[in-house]
């Protein structure tokens, strides 16, 4: 059997007989709304487990839209915001009692163009819009700790404000499960100290023993970082929530949720997992993996979500076989400067727990998954860029195969993931 395996703007096949495949892991296409506009205006009125717009608002009071930065983009704020916009109007309050705020996290802040490629040309117009800066202590009100002994201190614009609505995209998260939902306050709109603390409970409690386990894509029950997530937003206690569903392939919305931050917000994960998740009955020796072609493979800080995902399918000690074109290389300092500074994972553990970083982790978690299995990357990457990382590079995909045929004495069954960016392998275990 021939499958197409995407590469930058092109593709390989892949040659395999039926018996050497496992199973193509695919998830089910998610459909693209006739009107986006009119998707989101019939999520404002059918909202799950809370009242409309138009009865949580009066007139006097004074509302906060939480959306993204620029690494959000893909949200498509730009549809949510003017359905919002206009149920506050038509509850009687007015644009001069309406503000935005850029859920920036620790990122940097934002020129007025990416503002208005963010919340759009007529949404920036009419309504002031801030980014929030997580190190600016004046900037911050303390509200309390978490059970995980998170303090949690948020953008005092937002705490100030009458009435809060989250908007944001619901997408797996490697730390928080889920993106979306409570992101948009922890991390989006926190403190410096908060985010740093929370991110930290991505590893074991104990000093040495790496990931804690439990933090992992597609889990919020029981994952610390979510959990801490959770705690943390409902100091806040916003009283909206917008979240949209895309499908990115289109660079259209989907489906929307409104409603509750918590309920809403989980019903559309369980649509999201419905589309993304694939169920397997075991993990394979060998996992054939593309992130899913340019520009998910644009470089190999975005290549980490398909290492991520393959892995869950992958048996301990078993063969990854990576596509990843990656013209821009590593893509990002953080990710970079892990393999480049430090030599060991244990060095690397300890750095991050120190000072963590998103990318930095990353880093890592990819350089634990390369030690604990042969890691294969076919890639327009310098060879040593790809070995600094515990990889070994290859030219083709029979050279791949024949390393398989050396270490297995044939191809095992295994799992192709033709899309590996967007499709999560789920055992029961999960």
């Amino acid at each position: 059997m021939t499958c197409w395996l995407p590469y930058g703007d092109g593709e390989y096949p892949l040659e395999l007989s039926g018996g050497e495949v496992k199973n193509v892991l695919e998830g089910i296409p998610l459909p693209v709304a006739e009107s986006e506009e009119e998707e989101v205006a019939r999520a404002l009125e059918a909202p799950i487990d809370s009242a409309p717009l138009s009865e949580l608002v009066k007139e006097g009071e004074k509302v906060c839209i939480i959306v993204g930065d620029m690494t959000r983009l893909w949200v498509r704020h730009h549809v949510l915001l003017p359905p919002i916009v206009d149920a506050l109007n038509r509850a009687g309050v007015p644009d001069r009692d309406i503000f935005i705020v850029s859920a920036t996290g620790d990122h940097r802040e934002q020129s007025p163009e990416e503002h208005r490629q963010i919340a759009g040309e007529e949404m920036c117009a009419r309504f002031p819009v801030y980014d929030h800066r997580a190190r600016a202590e004046e900037e911050l009100v303390f509200l309390g700790h978490t059970a995980f002994g998170t303090p949690v201190s948020l953008n005092r614009r937002v705490v100030e404000a009458d009435r809060v609505i989250l908007t944001g995209g619901i997408v797996y998260h490697f730390l928080a499960g889920w993106g979306g939902g409570k992101k948009a306050v922890l991390p989006g709109i926190s403190g410096f100290e908060t985010i740093m603390k929370n991110h930290s409970l991505a590893f074991h409690p104990e000093p040495g023993r790496g990931i804690d386990e439990r933090v992992r894509a597609g889990v919020l029950d029981g994952n610390p970082c979510s959990e801490d997530m959770v705690q943390g937003t409902s100091l806040l206690g916003p009283d909206f929530l917008v979240n949209s569903i895309i499908n990115e392939e289109a660079h259209r919305t989907a489906k929307v949720v409104a409603g509750s931050y918590l309920t809403a917000f989980n019903r559309g994960c369980g649509y999201a997992d419905a589309h993304f998740g694939v169920t397997i009955d075991e993990p394979a020796e060998l996992v054939i993996a593309s992130c899913g072609g340019f520009p998910k493979d644009i470089n190999f800080y975005q290549t980490y979500k398909t290492i991520y995902n393959a892995h869950f399918a992958l048996r301990e000690g078993g063969t990854m076989i990576l596509l990843s074109e990656s013209r821009e290389g590593m893509g990002n300092d953080d990710f970079a400067s892990i393999f480049h500074d430090y030599t060991s994972n244990p060095e690397r553990e300890a750095a991050l727990r120190k000072q963590f970083t998103i990318g930095g982790y990353m880093g890592y978690h990819s350089a634990v998954i390369a030690e604990k299995n042969d890691l294969l990357v076919l890639t327009e990457m310098e060879d040593a860029a790809v070995r600094a990382m515990g990889m070994t590079p290859m030219v083709s995909l029979e050279e791949g195969l024949e390393f398989v045929r050396q270490k297995h004495g044939a191809i095992p069954p295994c799992y192709v993931m033709p899309h590996g960016g967007t499709t999560l392998p789920r055992t029961g275990k999960r």
